[in-house]
């Protein structure tokens, strides 16, 4: 439909009644429909409705489907997501429609420049929120993108629009009302959803929609649009969308982490890094106390035992991450003896480090002696271990597990399963900086609060005394 069509259709329109709904002004136009505003008694909504030459071309049952999938939402309610309030075939005029909540807000693309940061991890969170609401009644957006998002004008509520490309979970059946191959926005579309290669299951979808959360957080942290320097020409995009990684910086660390792990191209890795409590998370600030961090790490002990029984390691790794894993694991040693001879705290008795390039593995431990003199009666070992979950186009993601424990027996390192994914940029942050030595001094923080308790455990009672969390 081009604009003069658009506007035959408004004239027309204006001053009727359709559904039982008054239309006056109008509000806005589409390829396929156009929007006004309209009035049912007390009840204020925009209603939109589509262009005659659409039901001729595709047919009125297929364009009735997809109306109901939205009206299907009638009676439902959720603060950040556009309310449904009617939808069908009119029987007086023929017209079909839709109707919905009247929402005056400026779209999220036009106010990126605008939105202050502080609120950004709020507004992700909603999005999220919305989109976790639809996929409890077994539906999926498609099309999560800033021009489909709206926001309220002092930023603290963003509420997600546009629901005509609303599709059930598992209905192999399911005919788009306008038969392309692609439905979707290309920008904002993970690789494998382009190529028309995502599972038709829950899972496979929520894929799908933790790419494009990421992608609007990405426009959010970023201030433009995803691949923007890539926008033309069009098979310059398709191929940002499908191999280039993008380079996401912004103070807020755990939105950054957040972004860059819903964008990865691979939908596995992708679902096995992200879930919806990150997004929720987000606006909340980290809580720091030893309590909550047992519970989280007791979490993690329980996903990773999961993760370790069901992955297979690769046959081959390339020659490319081989040479990441040589050089993480050479760059931990480094640093390690580096750290030790800076803090002198207790006497080193061994360090070994393992490598395994072919299941893409590698971890060093450190084992301390008993130091009477300064009050340790006990033996402190420390672990860290990097495993390559997946080679992202070269810039490849690591599973990261960093554990300390005292015994008064020998522990190995198959007894401290801690651990924590981390990002291959994070690597940077948790090597080079001082992560690496807070982690250290906060295990030999607890070691020594535990000598003064006299509270020395065994191999049975484990006690994991720090994990940094370099990405949540």
């Amino acid at each position: 439909m081009d604009a003069a069509q658009a506007e035959i259709l408004v004239n027309s329109l204006q001053n009727t009644t359709v559904g039982g709904w008054h239309i006056s002004e109008f509000l806005g136009a589409g390829k396929s429909a156009v929007v006004l505003r309209c009035v049912r008694g007390v009840e204020i909504g925009a209603i939109k409705v589509f262009h005659p030459e659409l039901i001729q071309r595709y047919g009125k049952s297929i364009q009735l489907e997809r109306i109901l999938r939205e009206k299907s939402l009638v009676g439902f309610s959720h603060p950040n997501l556009i309310r449904i309030l009617a939808g069908g075939e009119c029987e007086e005029t023929g017209h079909l429609y839709v109707v919905m909540e009247q929402l005056l807000f400026p779209n999220l693309h036009t106010e990126l420049q605008k939105i202050p940061p502080e609120t950004v991890p709020t507004l992700i969170s909603q999005i999220a929120s919305a989109a976790r609401f639809l996929e409890d009644r077994g539906l999926i957006h498609r099309d999560i993108k800033p021009e489909n998002i709206v926001v309220s004008p002092d930023f603290s509520r963003a509420v997600l629009l546009d629901l005509g490309v609303l599709r059930p979970v598992g209905y192999s059946n399911l005919t788009d009302v306008d038969q392309r191959p692609f439905i979707g926005t290309l920008r904002y579309s993970s690789p494998e959803f382009l190529e028309r290669k995502e599972e038709d299951t829950l899972e496979g979808w929520r894929a799908v929609t933790f790419y494009q959360l990421g992608a609007v957080l990405h426009d959010l942290l970023m201030r433009r649009v995803l691949f923007e320097e890539e926008s033309e020409p069009y098979p310059r995009l398709v191929k940002a969308v499908l191999e280039k990684i993008p380079i996401i910086h912004a103070s807020n660390a755990r939105c950054v982490a957040l972004a860059t792990h819903c964008l990865l191209k691979n939908p596995a890795t992708r679902l096995e890094l992200v879930n919806w409590e990150r997004f929720q998370s987000l606006p909340v600030d980290p809580p720091n106390t030893l309590s909550l961090a047992r519970d989280r790490i007791k979490q993690k002990q329980k996903f990773f035992q999961v993760a370790a029984i069901q992955s297979k390691p690769s046959a081959s790794v390339s020659k490319l991450s081989r040479r990441v894993l040589d050089d993480v694991c050479n760059r931990v040693e480094s640093r390690v003896a580096s750290l030790m001879n800076d803090l002198q705290a207790f006497p080193l008795r061994t360090t070994k480090s393992v490598k395994d390039a072919e299941r893409g593995f590698c971890e060093t431990c450190i084992h301390f002696e008993k130091d009477l003199q300064k009050g340790i009666d006990f033996r402190l070992t420390f672990l860290l271990r990097f495993s390559l979950i997946d080679e992202n186009f070269g810039k490849p993601i690591f599973r990261a597990e960093a554990a300390a424990a005292m015994t008064c027996e020998e522990i190995l390192p198959s007894q401290m399963p801690i651990g924590h994914f981390i990002q291959s940029s994070e690597l940077e942050q948790l090597l080079d900086g001082s992560n690496l030595e807070a982690i250290f001094m906060s295990a030999l923080d607890n070691a020594y609060a535990r000598v003064e308790t006299n509270d020395i455990p065994g191999i049975d009672e484990i006690i994991e005394l720090a994990v940094k969390e370099v990405a949540e």
